[in-house]
């Protein structure tokens, strides 16, 4: 909860704040010695059980005894600051105060030790043009802004392209280089580590944002900057080997493109057929004649395939929901796993509907043998095609089969409403958001709701199995780019004076941060 704004103005300085807990120091010293008592009043803040205390400052002989107090919260939102290219949102946090090492001119022993916090002025970058942004990487001293990077490696994708970016981070660093901008030569000499270090993250956590067959400029250009100013660097060497990796992946795609059946054994070769021909091949099963374990766990071992190459910026709202066939490319893992989803779910209908000529008891059998494997995929934590299934089941074309529905047993009825009780809208899909947070990388399923009697007796059952494989936790992506899309329908790409939104970016990454958390749990 933030505060409510304040009534004083901070002292600004060469960028630097009169914290709160400075000027409580000045507050403690004059009043001492009886000096403007009256000036410092907007400093006091009124507390319901004590009257009005200082913040920054302990009176402990002063308090009167009680044994209640309000608890303030740490951060307090002071405001906006507008400077050219860009709007910071600006925070008051309330913070230990650390004593500062001991001088001539510094307060007394008794002075400071009745210091307990001080207020320091935290800045956000809210807004800006892409300039500021990129110069925002690094604080005012030079050091890197390690959250802030995460947010803007991760969604940049949206409002500039890889090359953009690369060009104004090279054009900062020989600005400092040159000595272009009016700060101390060892702040400068920070800043330009730190450009540094935000290069090695970029290459190394998004390496195909650098990827543009056959020539690949943006790394030739990342190259040619090492080569001017970083010669023999742990940078240009990472370039280096990113190059010839990328060259000679697309030597072999090239190869494949040629001699597209060159790395399969020739079967007309009679010594071949015939070693080939004594090998037993299992027939298939026909369904719904499938074992559901076995058929879950590969349905399972297929999703986490996916879920392992998935790519999270691609789940941008921005860029996986793009109708432009000509950039299908870039949201090309979020579609694999969409087409996988949909397929799962049109074959349940497809199982169930195929032929209109079958019993209602035959038919009750396919949607319990759906349920059957439906509740080991809920077993095994794979919520993609859990929900697939689910969705399946509920469509229209199989939930009006009501003779059908009456001759599925009791127990498969009420256990299907069980695992579809999972994926409920109430609440904004609360009940899946949570199940994702408690078991997101637990081994194994262990979480039930206290009505759900049926899945109770599936884990009772789970418990007593040792043998059982565990794939991590495979979330029904749906929920998330939804939640992507909401944002990005809602929340304006730009605000006044034409500066990209980044609290919008913010927002999205909180998204993305989640399906990192639940990709920590992969197998």
């Amino acid at each position: 909860m933030l505060w409510p704004g304040a009534v004083w103005q901070p002292d600004v300085h060469r960028g630097v704040v009169t914290t709160l807990g400075e000027r409580a120091r000045i507050v403690t010293s004059r009043q001492r010695n009886g000096e403007d008592h009256g000036r410092f009043r907007d400093l006091l803040f009124p507390c319901p059980c004590t009257g009005s205390r200082h913040i920054g400052v302990n009176f402990s002989k002063q308090r009167p005894k009680t044994q209640w107090y309000v608890k303030q919260p740490t951060w307090r939102l002071w405001g906006e600051e507008r400077v050219d290219g860009g709007i910071y949102t600006v925070y008051l946090k309330k913070v230990r105060y650390h004593r500062p090492t001991k001088s001539v001119s510094s307060d007394s022993d008794d002075e400071i030790s009745h210091l307990e916090w001080e207020t320091v002025r935290v800045r956000f970058v809210k807004a800006g043009t892409l300039d500021k942004l990129v110069e925002s990487l690094a604080t005012d001293d030079g050091e890197l802004e390690s959250t802030y990077i995460n947010v803007f490696l991760t969604t940049y994708r949206t409002f500039a392209t890889a090359k953009q970016v690369l060009t104004l981070l090279l054009d900062r660093y020989e600005q400092l280089a040159n000595n272009k901008l009016d700060l101390p030569e060892l702040v400068m000499e920070q800043h330009r580590k730190t450009l540094v270090l935000a290069l090695h993250v970029w290459l190394d956590s998004y390496p195909e944002d650098f990827r543009s067959p056959p020539t690949h400029p943006t790394l030739h250009q990342l190259l040619y900057f090492c080569h001017q100013h970083l010669p023999e660097s742990e940078l240009e060497m990472k370039v280096r080997h990113r190059l010839d990796r990328f060259s000679k992946e697309d030597q072999m795609f090239d190869s494949c493109l040629m001699y597209p059946n060159s790395g399969l054994p020739n079967f007309s070769h009679p010594a071949l057929a015939n070693g080939y021909s004594a090998i037993a091949v299992p027939l298939p099963y026909v369904f719904p004649d499938v074992p559901e374990r076995h058929f879950a766990e590969q349905l399972t071992r297929m999703d986490m395939e996916l879920f392992k190459k998935l790519v999270p910026h691609q789940c941008l709202g921005a860029i996986w929901s793009r109708r432009d066939k000509n950039r299908s490319h870039e949201a090309a893992t979020v579609l694999a796993t969409v087409n996988q989803f949909n397929a799962v779910s049109l074959r349940v209908i497809s199982t169930v509907l195929m032929d209109p000529d079958i019993r209602p008891s035959e038919r009750a059998r396919i949607i319990t043998t759906w349920i059957d494997i439906a509740q080991e995929l809920r077993v095994l934590k794979n919520f993609s095609s859990l929900k697939a299934i689910i969705s399946g089941l509920q469509s229209n074309s199989v939930y009006r089969l009501q003779r059908t529905w009456q001759v599925v047993t009791r127990e498969k009825v009420e256990l299907f409403e069980e695992l579809a009780r999972i994926f409920s809208e109430d609440n904004n899909q609360w009940a899946q958001r949570e199940l994702l947070m408690r078991e997101g990388t637990a081994k194994f399923a262990d979480t039930v709701g206290e009505n759900d009697r049926q899945l109770q007796k599936v884990f009772q059952r789970q418990l007593n199995n040792s043998g059982s494989i565990s794939h991590g936790t495979i979330p029904y992506l749906g929920t998330f780019l939804t939640d992507l899309t909401m944002i990005d329908t809602a929340i304006p790409d730009m605000v006044a004076d034409g500066l990209i939104n980044f609290d919008k970016r913010r927002k999205e990454f909180e998204v993305l941060a989640q399906v990192s958390y639940l990709d920590t749990g992969k197998v």
